[in-house]
């Protein structure tokens, strides 16, 4: 096998590495309710299963980018897989809530190190000037895992399966990508001296407040992100009395068959709407500004989950998809705005944001824990205060976007 058809398949593995990661990242909305129903446990320990999964992030980030500098891509990549598929297995066979929740935290651990060892590694198998193009087509490939991942519960479940199945075929396939990953040839993997993160400069890069406010923002905009999706199924069937197996079509049809529950239907369609706007909004943004790209979107986000919240059932449910479109630019914006405002320390910055994405722990918990002890709707404006913050940094907020017009008008001076 010659370099260029062992990058091929290497490029092909960690395209699918992403999309098993997606499956097990976005299946986490549709098993609270079970999760909770099959061990009676009240949505505030329910609750638990996304404040685990995202705590991995805060612990684990920083270290695995660290790992990454003194051992290399290769380790912490299979390490990542090995995690992923230990947790799915045990999962599985685990009968006791406690031990579920672990196996959520130690799958979690595994797509961290996947993600921060995943981008150095994709610049490495192919030419550097195509390293964007190829980060960003695997990331909307992989993108289809958030979005068929909502499905298989309730089609596992129609076909007379346990919903926890659906962690014995990702350690299945999770496995067999660990293997095809083991017996691969790595090329040598050069990080970058702005991708390492400095430990130095932590201390005076946290105080600096621009990088408050958009870590605060990227904090703040995974817990709402979480904090809805995870939670669509149970506020659709608490407010609007939306089962978890009604669908829009004849029991025995071939879309029944499919598309089994209108609620698990909106779960995917708000991560497949959130995908296909990243793959939109980026060449768009080489035409329209991308400051007023996130501030239409950042206020959209905000405007469609009041709807979401006030609406009818069927508007709730159309509301809650489109939600997902809408927040397609908050993430990248924040994280481009706050990396443009630095001349250096990229890396060290990076592994700031990238820790903020324990946001998603405390949105996660905390709207199954009011919910539980009020009612979703409050437990929902949660959601809608934290996407108001992203909407008011996309307004106010100081970071550079538009750095490549800023650019061409300064030439043109």
């Amino acid at each position: 096998m010659n370099m260029s058809q062992r990058n091929r398949y290497l490029l092909a593995v960690t395209i699918l590495m992403y999309v098993a990661f997606g499956l097990v990242t976005s299946v986490i909305g549709v098993i609270i309710d079970k999760f909770q129903t099959d061990y009676n446990l009240p949505l505030q320990i329910a609750a638990l299963l996304p404040f685990a999964f995202y705590l991995s992030y805060g612990i684990c980030s920083i270290p695995f980018g660290i790992a990454m500098d003194k051992i290399g891509a290769r380790a912490v990549l299979l390490l990542g897989m090995g995690l992923m598929t230990l947790g799915s297995f045990l999962f599985y066979i685990s009968e006791n809530y406690l031990i579920v929740i672990l196996m959520i935290f130690m799958i979690g651990v595994g797509v961290t190190a996947i993600q921060v060892a995943g981008n150095p590694f994709i610049r490495s198998l192919d030419s550097p000037a195509r390293y964007t193009a190829n980060l960003t087509a695997i990331i909307g490939i992989g993108a289809l895992g958030y979005a068929l991942s909502p499905l298989l519960v309730p089609i596992v479940q129609s076909n007379g399966f346990s919903w926890n199945s659906v962690y014995l075929i990702f350690g299945f396939m999770n496995a067999i990508l660990l293997a095809l990953l083991y017996f691969a040839k790595f090329p040598s993997v050069e990080v970058l001296q702005e991708e390492r993160i400095n430990l130095a400069q932590l201390t005076s890069l946290l105080g600096n407040p621009l990088i408050l406010l958009y870590s605060l923002g990227i904090f703040l905009y995974v817990a709402a992100e979480v904090g809805t999706s995870s939670y669509i199924l149970i506020f659709m069937n608490s407010v609007h009395g939306v089962g978890y197996h009604d669908s829009f079509w004849r029991e025995g049809s071939l879309l029944y068959a499919a598309f089994p529950s209108k609620s698990a239907l909106a779960v995917a369609l708000f991560w497949l709407f959130q995908a296909l706007g990243r793959l939109m909004i980026a060449p768009m943004m080489r035409h329209v500004s991308e400051k007023k790209i996130f501030v239409f979107h950042s206020f959209g986000t905000v405007a469609l989950l009041v709807v979401a919240i006030l609406g009818s059932a069927d508007i709730s449910l159309i509301a809650f998809a489109l939600v997902g479109y809408f927040t397609c630019a908050s993430f990248t914006s924040i994280f481009s705005a706050t990396i443009n405002s630095f001349a250096s320390s990229h890396g060290t910055i990076s592994g700031i944001l990238g820790t903020a994405i324990v946001g998603g722990a405390l949105g996660g918990w905390l709207v199954g824990a009011v919910g539980g002890l009020w009612n979703m709707q409050w437990a929902m404006t949660i959601n809608l205060i934290a996407f108001a913050y992203v909407f008011a940094l996309a307004v106010w907020g100081k970071g550079r976007l538009d750095v490549a017009v800023e650019e061409g008008s300064a030439l043109a001076n």
